[in-house]
């Protein structure tokens, strides 16, 4: 069994923030406030042969499994990024993953890429978690279609009363059966049509869960388990097969930014 290191960050006032550099560099923790935002199951974590429920695994550098495929016949469900290692340095403030392309990845995705993670505090005690991926071709545009897939903590039994407050949030509200049984309902992100919009959920038993995420994830896709307790509203840049039908291309040479950030307002 390899060695899975869980690395710790701390900020000001209960802020923390866990992840594994051997897990995919996924995020296995955040704390706002003292308050623990995400489901974790480490059962699934411990077991290397299992896809880890919990955290904030990385979808890449496609999200969801790929249809009518003969493109990257060999590319997994949500890509290969969540089963690597990666480098990671730490800061007193945040840290840095970074997954670089090699032999292996170019068999199923025929790219060369540099792809960063930089996780850090802000001073109003969020914490924002930024993707930079460069494309490293000399002449190819490189196509990509990930996300990130945030398994937010709340008991089974208040599923229901989980209030979507955006633009497109009472069409989540409308199709619980849909996500709550394993299927997969997203809509635009709300920054499509208002530049100052904010993904707002209030989520009974935690707070009030603020995400602020850029443009470039222009769909937020929602998903969850019956009878688990935990819901994940995920940042998607396209929706279900999305790097066949309808990738984003990264000019040779160029850099993509995108960020999401993560405030956490409490019930008092």
């Amino acid at each position: 069994m390899p060695d899975l290191k869980i690395q710790t960050i701390k900020g000001e006032n209960g802020n923390e923030v866990s992840f594994c550099a051997e897990r995919g560099g996924m995020i296995t923790s955040i704390k706002l406030q003292g308050s623990e935002i995400l489901y974790f199951d480490e059962k699934t974590f411990l077991n290397i042969d299992e896809k880890v429920r919990g955290g904030v695994p990385i979808l890449f550098p496609n999200a969801g499994a790929l249809e009518k495929n003969n493109i990257y016949p060999n590319l997994e469900r949500h890509g290969f990024a969540r089963d690597l290692k990666w480098e990671v340095e730490t800061r007193e403030d945040g840290f840095t993953e970074t997954l670089l392309s090699n032999e292996k990845t170019r068999e199923v995705y025929p790219y060369d890429f540099s792809f960063q993670n930089i996780g850090q505090f802000e001073k109003d005690g969020s914490f924002t978690y930024k993707q930079i991926i460069e494309n490293n071709e000399e002449e190819k545009d490189m196509p990509i279609s990930m996300g990130l897939h945030p398994y937010f903590k709340i008991p089974n039994i208040q599923k229901g009363y989980i209030k979507f407050v955006f633009d497109g949030g009472k069409e989540i509200e409308d199709n619980i059966e849909v996500w709550n049984n394993g299927g997969t309902f997203y809509i635009d992100n709300p920054k499509l049509k208002d530049s100052e919009a904010y993904v707002k959920i209030e989520i009974p038993s935690l707070g009030i869960l603020v995400l602020d995420v850029s443009i470039e994830y222009e769909k937020i896709w929602v998903w969850s388990m019956p009878g688990k307790d935990f819901i994940c509203i995920e940042p998607m840049m396209k929706g279900l097969n999305g790097l066949i039908d309808d990738p984003y291309y990264i000019k040779p040479k160029k850099v993509l930014n995108m960020s999401v950030n993560f405030k956490l307002i409490l019930n008092y």
